[in-house]
């Protein structure tokens, strides 16, 4: 088990220059501290982040601002925005952002914003992406993440799809939620399940229901997943606390990709049973397919009242096509 990341979700006091800096570094001074607190109780904190309500009147001029502030070797989010400008403009600083969509207006807006970045460079695409309910989440998943507006909170993921017992699923993960929390005292945890790589949700899934994802059985696999982390989790949940299954940060995702037996309308269609959304997925689509994937997903998010993620990296390339994308390596466009 590994704290995944470690956060604080931050209000600035000030959105003046030196102010910013100062709160920002003062807050990274503080997740330093943090991660070696947990080093000495024996649990590692992979990723050290910090993110914002969203931008002062969603005012473009204020990116730069904030990635000039953002202190070294952390993660920074703007938060949310309504404006696709920014949406570009954050993935081009190398911050994340996401847009919250209300409509089919939002939904086409922010299609094509997507598709230009993912057009610029598709490992720019992998900082954005849209909350398909519109909802403002509070969580350290990164892109879809936002502080709460004058307040500062310390939150926690955890990475521990490999130390879940099959046998004894529901035991196990409550377990591990409570040394995750006696690592990081006072955090508030997203106890979501999520992959990195060999570290495989997918392959959880199939270990302890024999069901493969997108496969008959599967759904059953991930409610009965999602219902173990509901009873494991803590009062001081906060975020999805739901199975997640980005394709490309799960090995056996990424496996099923590139033999084609996965599309994102599979992804789609179990969130139905609270996976936390589509993530991390290289599809073969434009604005257009891009904006009527995103109206499902608008309409799924109605359906169920909850939040769902989209994260995609869409490309003009068909089913098949390898695609660079940087730190998460080579990946696999999919069908929508």
């Amino acid at each position: 088990m590994r704290i995944r990341a470690l956060a604080i979700l931050g209000d600035p006091p000030s959105w003046e220059a030196a102010r910013l800096r100062d709160a920002m570094e003062d807050w990274a001074a503080e997740l330093s501290g943090r991660a070696r607190e947990a080093s000495s109780a024996g649990v590692e904190v992979w990723t050290r982040r910090i993110s914002l309500p969203g931008l002062p009147g969603d005012d473009p001029s204020l990116v730069a601002r904030v990635s000039s502030a953002s202190p070294d070797g952390v993660l920074v989010s703007i938060g949310h925005t309504r404006r696709p400008e920014v949406l570009e403009e954050a993935a081009l600083q190398g911050l994340h952002a996401y847009m919250p969509i209300q409509g089919p207006g939002d939904a086409a807006a922010a299609a094509s914003a997507i598709v230009r970045i993912a057009g610029r460079d598709p490992e720019l695409a992998t900082r954005v992406a849209v909350s398909a309910g519109g909802h403002i989440i509070a969580t350290p998943y990164f892109p879809v993440s936002s502080a709460p507006p004058g307040r500062r909170i310390l939150a926690a993921s955890i990475l521990y799809a490999s130390d879940v017992d099959a046998s004894s699923v529901a035991g196990s993960v409550a377990s591990i939620f409570r040394r995750a929390e006696g690592a990081v005292p006072g955090a508030a945890f997203d106890y979501s399940l999520s992959p990195w790589m060999e570290d495989s949700v997918a392959a959880l899934v199939e270990r302890a229901y024999g069901a493969r994802v997108g496969s008959p059985g599967s759904m059953h696999a991930v409610h009965e997943l999602n219902r173990a982390i509901r009873r494991g989790a803590g009062p001081g949940a906060l975020g999805f606390n739901e199975v997640m299954l980005p394709v490309e940060e799960d090995s056996a995702l990424k496996a099923m990709a590139r033999e084609g037996s996965i599309r994102a309308s599979d992804l789609l269609r179990l969130s139905s049973v609270c996976v936390a959304g589509v993530d991390m997925a290289v599809v073969s689509a434009g604005p257009e397919e891009v904006r009527r994937f995103l109206l499902d997903a608008r309409a799924l998010s109605a359906s169920a009242g909850k939040p769902i993620g989209v994260r995609l990296i869409p490309v003009g390339d068909p089913p098949g096509t390898r695609v660079d994308l940087g730190r998460f390596g080579r990946a696999t466009a999919i069908a929508l």
